[in-house]
């Protein structure tokens, strides 16, 4: 019995001093800007309806060093849309022009820090701005929709 009550002891002495704080791993990504291309009359988004070609070239340019930043291309039925997750990842500012098929549909600017609190990091988004484009952002998804007039 005196073995038990010994074994106990050190079993929770053991798993108690391992559950410090210091030790969990809350990390969390930096979040991710998603973006749908629609019709401005009609909401139809442009890929899906043929109007843009998913084939052909969408850039993403950083537009104070001018390199070609990486992108995800989400098809998913009727919604395509592209997906920017490299902001928030190191502190800094962002200016980047998204072009489809050589044409500039509009700019992004956004402002981030990577903060680290009571041991946890996480990206603190101080400014977000898309310029030359009307948009609508849908706060259910997230995703913003940026409007192109189709008939210009």
């Amino acid at each position: 019995m005196k073995r038990l009550i010994k074994f106990s002891f050190i079993l929770l002495l053991i798993t108690t001093l391992g559950c410090t704080s210091e030790s969990n791993n809350c990390t969390t990504p930096p979040p991710y800007f998603s973006f749908e291309f629609v019709d401005k009359d009609s909401g139809e988004n442009l890929y899906t309806n043929g109007t843009f070609d998913a084939k052909q070239a969408v850039t993403v340019t950083d537009l104070d060093t001018d390199k070609v930043i990486q992108y995800t291309y989400m098809k998913n039925e009727d919604l395509n849309r592209l997906v920017i997750n490299s902001i928030g990842w190191q502190s800094g500012v962002f200016n980047y022009s998204i072009a489809i098929q050589g044409k500039s549909v509009f700019e992004l600017h956004a402002s981030a820090e990577r903060v680290s609190e009571k041991g946890c990091s996480f990206s603190r988004i101080n400014s977000f701005e898309i310029k030359n484009a009307e948009f609508q952002l849908d706060k259910t998804t997230g995703i913003y929709k940026i409007l192109i007039n189709t008939k210009i």
